[in-house]
Order: structure tokens, then C-alpha cells, then sequence
């Protein structure tokens, strides 16, 4: 008989249920926005808990409908492993959907509206379009629904220069999508399941995450130096820059573990990227 595991195993199935990376990075990445934009603190750490929220009940809701195909593939994961229950695990998706959407709704209509519709894209992703050939598409318009939460929670209205983000960010997100997807290639292959990165095939997922993210860092810095840098904003989008190049060399390893690191690394390196853009933007009338 397998004894029930610890209290310390089970803390760390819960903490992996609510995919603690990507969901703390978007809480930071959208806080920072609203900081960015003019907000003070409070409101600022308002709309993060509210991503936060609905971050982790997206990362609940993935490990649940993952949960039959995980028992083959991926047994170590927490609802597979026995670390959290099935009921447990929509429990902890309910409290995190309805705090994320108080907490967003404790600041407007707005960026209630905006995590409504991030939570539907989180599910779309989750329940219909994992697995398939469509799944960057929830992906990268999650990544691109972030600012607009944000700057809609710091300042209820998008300007019109804000437009020109929202296709920069989409395109941030397809880079992390096919990133992220060429990390599981090889178990993706082995279970059957059609990701952009298996269709692709590793050279060209890897091409087409490497164009991506050179086109972004440059539209982004030539764009900068155009409006005139100011203060900190130049260092943190070329460290940006240089992490986010860290992070391509990482995802080209065949080893799983660091080519998910990889994605990790982009992901940290296009968040600083974009909040320096940003900051840029600000400073020069822009936004």
C-alpha cells in the first residue's frame, strides 16, 4: 500500500497545480504596467492579485483537463501523483477565478472586463485548443490582453498609440507559445499530440521562435532610440534584450528541462523588454 503523501509533498502539488512561474511573471508584468502608467501602489497591486488570481485558476484548470492524458505522459504531475485531489483542485480554481475577478473588479469595469475575457481565452486554451495545431493562438492573445488589463485598470481608456502595442505583444506571445511548445516536443510526439512545434518540426518552430523574437527586439529598441531614451528604460530593455537571446540558446537544447528553461528565460527577458518600452513611450508623450 503507497502511503498518502506528506504535508510538504502536497504543499509543493499545489504550488505546481497553479503554475507558479508564468502566473507570478504576468502578476509582476501587469502591476508594472500599472505603476507605469501612472497609478499608485494600491490600485498597481490590485490589478497584479487580480492577475494573479485568474492566472492560477487558468494553471488549475489546465492540470485538470490534462489530468487522463498526464497518467500516460506525465505521471510526476501533482493531480496524477496523488498530490492533489480532482475536488481539491477545483476548488482551488473557483477561489482563484472569483478573487482574481473581485480583486480586478475592486479597481473598475473596465479591467474586469479585460480579465473576464483573459479568463475565457485561459479556458479556450485549456478545455478546447491545447494539443492542437491552434494552440499558440489563446497563447499570444493572452500574452497581448495583459497591458490592456492593465493600462485599462490604471487608467480606464487605451490611447490610440496603445494599438500599436497590442500587435507587439501578440507577437511576444506566438514567440512564447512556440517556445513553449518546442520544450515538449519530443513528449508531445510520443503521446500523439499536435503542438505548433511538432507540425513545425524542431528547426523550423526554433527558426520561427528566433524571427519572431529579433523582430520584436528590434522594432522595439529602434523605436526607443526614435522617441529618445529616458532614464532606466534603456537598461532594462537591452537586458531584456540580452536575457531573452540567453533564453533562444536555451531553447534550442534537445534536453527538456532546459529548453524549458528556455521559455522561461524569453519570457522574463520580453517582460522586462516591454516594461522599458513602455516606460519609454510614457516619457515621450506617447501614452
Amino acid at each position: 500500500m503507497v502511503p498518502p503523501p506528506g504535508i510538504v509533498a502536497r504543499g509543493v502539488g499545489f504550488c505546481r497545480l497553479v503554475h507558479p512561474f508564468p502566473s507570478t511573471l504576468d502578476a509582476v508584468a501587469a502591476g508594472a504596467i500599472a505603476l507605469i502608467a501612472g497609478v499608485d501602489a494600491w490600485v498597481a497591486a490590485r490589478l497584479a492579485l487580480g492577475m494573479l488570481g485568474l492566472q492560477f485558476a487558468i494553471g488549475a484548470a489546465n492540470d485538470l483537463a490534462d489530468a487522463p492524458r498526464d497518467r500516460l505522459s506525465r505521471p510526476h504531475k501533482p493531480l496524477p501523483a496523488g498530490l492533489v485531489e480532482p475536488r481539491q483542485a477545483t476548488a482551488v480554481f473557483l477561489i482563484a477565478a472569483v478573487t482574481g475577478l473581485w480583486s480586478a473588479a475592486t479597481v473598475g469595469l473596465a479591467p474586469l472586463a479585460a480579465g473576464i475575457l483573459g479568463l475565457a481565452d485561459g479556458l479556450a486554451y485549456d478545455l478546447r485548443l491545447k494539443g492542437t495545431a491552434f494552440s499558440w493562438v489563446p497563447f499570444a492573445a493572452g500574452v497581448a490582453l495583459l497591458p490592456v488589463y492593465a493600462w485599462l485598470g490604471a487608467t480606464g481608456r487605451l490611447p490610440g498609440a496603445f494599438w500599436g502595442i497590442v500587435p507587439m505583444a501578440l507577437l511576444a506571445g506566438a514567440v512564447l507559445a512556440v517556445a513553449n511548445a518546442l520544450a515538449d516536443i519530443d513528449r508531445d510526439r510520443q503521446a500523439g499530440v499536435a503542438s505548433v512545434a511538432t507540425i513545425l518540426g524542431r528547426p523550423r518552430a526554433l527558426a520561427a521562435t528566433a524571427a519572431g523574437l529579433v523582430f520584436l527586439q528590434l522594432t522595439v529598441v529602434l523605436s526607443s532610440a526614435a522617441a529618445g531614451m529616458a532614464g532606466a528604460a534603456l537598461p532594462a530593455e537591452l537586458a531584456g534584450v540580452a536575457v531573452s537571446l540567453v533564453g533562444l540558446r536555451l531553447s534550442a537544447s534537445p534536453n527538456e528541462q532546459v529548453g524549458r528553461l528556455g521559455w522561461e528565460v524569453q519570457a522574463l527577458g520580453i517582460a522586462a523588454m516591454g516594461a522599458g518600452w513602455l516606460a519609454v513611450l510614457v516619457s515621450a508623450g506617447l501614452l
